[in-house]
């Protein structure tokens, strides 16, 4: 007790400090923006025509299997995920058919 802060409102253990903090749930939003970075990159380099449609494909998968985590565990963070994989995925097939 002799080694706490007596004025400090709002004392924390070393553990719970803010840098210290691992990223969480965050992490599900990031390793499903990896993977859809790394596959539309992939269709894009590999397939010199079609590649696009083979990923909407894809893309609607990724988001079907991020729907169904959500509802399997409860966690808002596979909603924002399959949301995000949508939008950035829409946008990148788009991009991706105006290129070729």
């Amino acid at each position: 007790m002799a080694d706490q802060n007596i004025w400090d409102p709002n004392p924390r253990p070393e553990e719970k400090q803010p840098g210290n903090k691992p990223m969480g749930n965050m992490a599900i939003v990031a390793y499903n923006l990896l993977a859809l970075a790394f596959y539309t990159i992939v269709f894009k380099l590999l397939a010199s025509q079609g590649g696009f449609l083979f990923d909407a494909f894809v893309l609607l998968g990724h988001f079907i299997v991020c729907f169904v985590m959500a509802i399997s565990s409860k966690s808002w963070m596979w909603v924002l995920s399959g949301v995000l994989v949508v939008a950035i995925g829409f946008s990148t097939c788009v991009m991706v058919i105006g290129m070729g």
